[in-house]
């Protein structure tokens, strides 16, 4: 996703690759991508390594080099190397750079859509509520239909009349029976979602940032242990509630933590009014637009 926002900014389509199955190409290409596994790296301009596994991005990185090609490496928490011509690590608690790296760092450069300065600007937070509206986005994996039941329950049981919508993510098995809620697909981004919705329950990956920049009431939980850091430094900020993480606490306790803290947003108008002004003060949503710039003028410099 980061990859697509990246891709909007510069005004281009993507050209990308992948670890991951059949599955996970299909997804790519469904997404508007140029997907490959291997090709002559001597006609790219710059190469954009976005991978956790320190590994695998400098495999990337030593080819990129060999061809000439101008290289930038993008992290969460620092996360994976840093042997680039530009870094860039746009969480919250960015670490400092490796030594004599050079980069951007903070969330002045967190990538994310584009579109979501549309929905920023669009925004019209409702301090009273008719229908209360609730979105759930825990991201694109399978734990999404373990997870999601018991939480719609609580929320619905806590709030009668909400509306509650259900972001499905990438994952191809079964979808359960939500009762009260009902499911949404969105391949290309939920930031309309965001900007219409009244709280939105996250986890730790993009939509926590998009939900930031948008400015929407947060309810946060953890899904994999890497996204407490995240979690932890928006929620320290005032930005979000931090509900704890299923991945390493009991999770009818997180399922009860998050409804009541939606149900609190939802009858506490200053609550919401001071968390979205907390989120959007933190993430401007223009780091995508000021990557891109810099990205162009690497480019127009390897071609000179």
């Amino acid at each position: 996703m980061r990859c697509a926002a990246l891709a909007r900014a510069l005004k281009i389509r993507p050209l990308v690759s992948v670890r991951g199955g059949e599955g996970m190409a299909r997804t790519v290409r469904g997404l508007g991508f140029d997907l490959t596994a291997g090709f002559d790296l001597s006609a790219i301009d710059v190469v954009i390594v976005d991978d956790p596994s320190p590994r695998h991005a400098r495999t990337w990185l030593k080819r990129a080099k060999r061809a000439g090609a101008t290289t930038a490496t993008i992290h969460d928490l620092g996360v994976g190397c840093h042997d680039a011509d530009l870094v860039v690590d746009g969480s919250v608690t960015a670490r400092p750079l490796g030594r004599g790296a050079a980069g951007f760092r903070g969330p002045r450069f967190t990538v994310v859509d584009p579109r979501v300065l549309i929905a920023r600007t669009a925004r019209r937070p409702r301090r009273t509520l008719g229908r209360p509206r609730v979105l759930i986005a825990l991201g694109g994996g399978s734990h999404v239909f373990t997870f999601v039941q018991p939480l719609v329950r609580d929320i619905a049981r806590r709030c009668p009349g909400a509306e509650i919508t259900v972001a499905a993510g990438f994952s191809r098995q079964p979808r359960p029976s939500l009762g009260s809620a009902r499911w949404i697909e969105r391949p290309h981004g939920l930031a309309p979602d965001l900007a219409r919705s009244d709280v939105a329950v996250v986890a730790g990956g993009v939509t926590l940032y998009e939900a930031c920049a948008v400015g929407v009431p947060i309810v946060a939980l953890s899904v994999v242990p890497a996204q407490r850091a995240a979690i932890e430094a928006i929620a320290a900020h005032g930005a979000a509630i931090d509900c704890g993480s299923d991945a390493c606490q009991d999770r009818t306790l997180v399922v009860d933590r998050a409804g009541e803290a939606v149900a609190m947003f939802l009858a506490d108008w200053p609550a919401r009014r001071h968390s979205t002004a907390a989120a959007r003060r933190l993430i401007d949503g223009r780091g995508a637009l000021r990557l891109a710039s810099r990205l162009r003028a690497l480019a127009l410099t390897r071609r000179a």
